[in-house]
């Protein structure tokens, strides 16, 4: 066990989308949000679109990677990858632990 375990855990996601599709997949991202309801063991989810237009990263908080993979096994959020995938080139996931935080 590292001393890293007890640490918050985030699944970080960047998105590179198809050229122009961009705001096409924020879009579909945000419409997507009430068709999922309560997610379980998902405590925060933020979007973040690059000032560049070139891509947008997803970061949310989940209390395992069992939780995340739960999600991922739910019909509706195959339904919506299915929906997602025509519009990017390419997919970045990862899973981090917060180590520190700062707010000012």
């Amino acid at each position: 066990m590292s001393t890293f375990d007890s640490k918050p855990l985030f699944s970080i996601n960047v998105f590179t989308p198809k050229p122009g599709r961009l705001d096409d997949f924020i879009a579909a991202q945000l419409d997507a949000v009430p068709r999922f309801g309560g997610v379980d063991g998902l405590s925060e989810s933020r979007l973040y679109r690059a000032e560049d237009g070139s891509r947008a990263i997803l970061v949310a908080r989940f209390e395992s990677i069992d939780a995340f993979h739960k999600l991922q096994n739910r019909p509706a959020f195959q339904a919506e990858r299915a929906r997602l995938l025509p519009l990017l080139e390419g997919t970045q996931p990862g899973f981090y632990r917060l180590i520190r935080e700062v707010t000012y």
